[in-house]
């Protein structure tokens, strides 16, 4: 009998070309994110016609944009563990199949009271889509290329964006603010149909549930040149197959360091989503007519695709080149850069709402520093803790910064109710956004003041060696 051969499934991925398998799995993965990134705005470009058509002022619907934000934290929580339980794949269909059909739904509410249910129903599916599409990319992409694979994932949630407030401006004028519901539960279903075809379940998830036989024919796609026959059993990463305690995120003396990175992705979701919701709203209320003012919240989203590749590839390349010896300084530099920029252009577009152009330019130069800092923060979150943490740090901080998801929309209700105007309220956004770079300078002090500390022990250490 022929001894079993171990193989070591990542091993194998990082050292094989990119295969025709991996290559349709992340781009579907990619067309997923895209139309979750169009789905979850949706209602932000639909506020001003649903509030012309129902008589209801736009304060009103703040309620509703916290809501659905909820409900993607509530999905986030949710589908994680029974995508441990049932498989990435199986988890993205579900939820796509669910945010596609209370989207389509959405087109035919009645009143307030319906459409917020069902936008609580398709903000659980698009919560759950979000966090398995990174993990499926992640999972079938070579260390050479993993992190820009998943940052242009990540981006294809702001290109869905884009094109959702692209299509917004086009349908709603048209056709009516329930055109864009259409669209926006129909092509999920379309794309849920093709992924249930061609989509492959993650060959890691497979082989840490005990499936090597599932696993090997996947793998047998990816890496035809290894030979893989017989019999065979795979080795996963002890990320996946463990899971890291929540206490690691407090020991050590990491505790103030994880609350100061819990308010910097707070204040990212806070201010993101507070834009998402209420750009074209403030837009129309500083003048801009409702086709233009959707346009300029589109381009945020463009802005933000782009800064997210940049910031990304940037924070990547520059921090190979700096890790050695001198930490995780690149992220921090880029990261920080980022949010000021974001800061200094949204007192721009505070200057400048009447001027349709300058408006255009400059809210696309806040997403590429606002929105394209989220991939930064994650880069941090990942220095900042263990590997046997890291998987745990991550997840978390998201999940806690998902608090910012429901503020920001609240916040945003509560300025308009007040009767400020939108230039007043896009100036008050510069405080959260100055505040997150003086958290992460303060994050950035205390990693620079660990590596001074671990070099001198060092040097402590080999001094004493070196006298005896």
């Amino acid at each position: 009998m022929a001894p079993t051969r171990e193989v070591d499934i990542s091993q194998l991925i990082d050292a094989a070309p990119v295969s025709a398998l991996q290559k349709r799995a992340i781009a579907l993965c990619l067309a997923l994110a895209i139309l979750d990134g169009m789905d979850a705005q949706l209602i932000g470009f639909a506020i001003p016609a649903l509030s012309e058509d129902w008589g209801l002022s736009k304060a009103s619907f703040g309620l509703l944009l916290a809501l659905s934000s909820g409900a993607m934290v509530v999905g986030s929580l949710l589908f994680g563990p029974v995508a441990d339980r049932w498989g990435r794949r199986r988890v993205i269909l579900l939820c796509t199949v669910l945010f596609a059909v209370f989207t389509l739904a959405s087109a035919f509410a009645p009143s307030m009271g319906v459409l917020i249910v069902l936008r609580i129903l398709a903000g659980i599916g698009l919560g759950g889509v979000t966090p398995n599409l990174i993990a499926l990319t992640s999972e079938y992409s070579p260390a050479r290329s993993r992190s820009t694979l998943v940052t242009i994932v990540v981006a294809g949630m702001s290109l869905g964006g884009f094109l959702g407030g692209l299509a917004a401006a086009q349908l709603i004028p048209a056709y009516g603010w329930q055109s864009i519901f259409v669209a926006g539960g129909v092509l999920p279903l379309i794309v849920a149909a093709l992924a249930w075809a061609g989509l492959p379940e993650s060959g890691k998830f497979l082989a840490s549930r005990g499936d090597h036989a599932g696993a090997a024919k996947i793998l047998s796609a990816i890496a035809p040149q290894a030979g893989i026959t017989g019999s065979v059993t795979f080795t996963v990463d002890a990320a996946v197959a463990t899971r890291s305690p929540i206490r690691e995120l407090f020991a050590g003396g990491r505790a103030l360091d994880t609350v100061l990175l819990w308010v910097v992705f707070v204040i990212n979701f806070l201010v993101i989503y507070f834009l998402f919701g209420w750009m074209p709203s403030l837009f129309s209320q500083a003048g801009q007519s409702p086709s233009h003012a959707i346009l300029a919240a589109a381009l945020f989203n463009l802005g933000g695709m782009a800064g997210a590749l940049s910031i990304g590839w940037i924070t990547d390349r520059v921090g190979t080149a700096w890790r050695r010896s001198r930490g995780a300084d690149a992220a921090y530099a880029v990261v920080m850069a980022g949010y000021t920029l974001g800061a200094l252009f949204i007192g721009v577009v505070a200057m400048f709402l009447a001027n349709s152009t300058l408006l255009l330019i400059t809210i696309c130069i806040v997403g590429f520093g606002m929105s394209g800092s989220s991939a930064g923060i994650i880069a941090i979150a990942a220095s900042i803790y263990p590997v046997a943490a890291r998987s745990t740090g991550i997840g978390w901080a998201m999940g806690i910064g998902r608090i910012g998801s429901i503020a920001g929309p609240t916040l945003g209700a509560a300025l308009i109710a007040a009767g400020m105007d939108a230039r007043t309220i896009f100036l008050l956004m510069i405080v959260p956004t100055a505040l997150a770079v003086l958290t992460l300078g303060a994050l950035f002090a205390r990693e620079r003041l660990r590596v001074r500390t671990v070099a001198g022990a060092a040097e402590s250490t080999a001094v004493t060696a070196e006298a005896h």
